[in-house]
Order: C-alpha cells, then structure tokens, then sequence
C-alpha cells in the first residue's frame, strides 16, 4: 500500500530504509502525526518524492514528503520455508542466544503460527547453531481462524461436529 510519509530529502526512488518509529526527540514537530503512519520495524520503499518543500527534522536533517510503499517485515525463516511467492506458517525461533546478530529477525514478537507471504528471499544466514535460515522480506496474513462455534455448527471444521470421520 503507497502513502505519502516524510522521507530523508537524500532518498532517491528506490531506497528501502525499516522504520524505527518516533523518537522523544520528534516531540513539538508538526511533521511527528504523519511520521507515526509508518508502522515499526517494516521495510518500506521510497516510490518517488512529492513535495519540494523541505522540513527541519531533528532525526534526519531535513525531509520531503514522498510516496512510499511498505514491503514487508525483515525476518528468518528455515530453509525448507523459503519460497517466495508462498504463504506460510510462521513460528519464531525458541533460540535463546541473545548474543547472535541474527537473533531478533529469528524470534519476531508475533506469536506462535502466524500466516506470513513471503515477498522476497534475500539471503542465507550463517546460524551459530547450524540451522538452514534464509533472511527474507514477509508480510503477515490476516487468517479467519476456526471457533468453536464454527465447528459445533458443522462450518470449518469434518463432519457434523467439527471432528474427523
């Protein structure tokens, strides 16, 4: 989805940057509403500039308005789930070594099985442990899940109950 977002007056169409959200810094500045559209920890593309008129900003120097368009969130996958183009469940790593470059990408504070599309494979990564992992760009999925209401009423689930012939 394209929007019009403050963006560094440097960016050229093209440029990806991930969002880090609002800084106490940003407090007092007219431009800080708009900045707070971006959604934390998303890659987004710079799709061209639309305003001339360039804003103080005490994060970045000056910025433009811009057309950006979010890509999707930077994240590790296994191996065997990296297919671009497909949708798949997603379970953050249980890795408990904090001290690996790779480890917040490996443990995305989503939950448990979430549905992610994955847009881009990047590249594969060195795993300390010696884990397949590829570093890809995904977007999560909303997924209408099963309740239990839908199962007793013979919806979403096999049977007239909801169980396995």
């Amino acid at each position: 989805m394209k929007k019009v977002l403050p963006v560094p007056k440097e960016f050229k169409p093209g440029d990806r940057f991930v969002a880090v959200g609002t800084l106490p810094l940003c407090e007092g500045c007219m431009l800080k509403e708009r900045c707070e559209e971006y959604k934390r920890g998303w890659i987004y593309e710079v799709k061209g500039k639309v305003g001339l008129v360039e804003h103080d900003c005490k994060v970045h120097g000056k910025v433009v308005m811009g057309e950006v368009e979010e890509v999707g969130i930077p994240l590790i996958l296994p191996k065997r789930l990296a297919i671009e183009g497909a949708t798949v469940e997603y379970t953050p790593s249980k890795c408990t070594n904090k001290k690996c470059p790779h480890w917040r990408d490996c443990t995305a504070p989503w939950g448990e099985r979430v549905k992610v599309k994955v847009r881009e494979v990047l590249e594969e990564v060195q795993c300390p442990l010696g884990l397949p992992l590829v570093r890809v760009i995904g977007v999560p999925v909303e997924v209408k899940r099963r309740t239990r209401r839908n199962i007793k009423k013979g919806k979403g689930g096999h049977g007239k109950r909801g169980l396995a012939p």
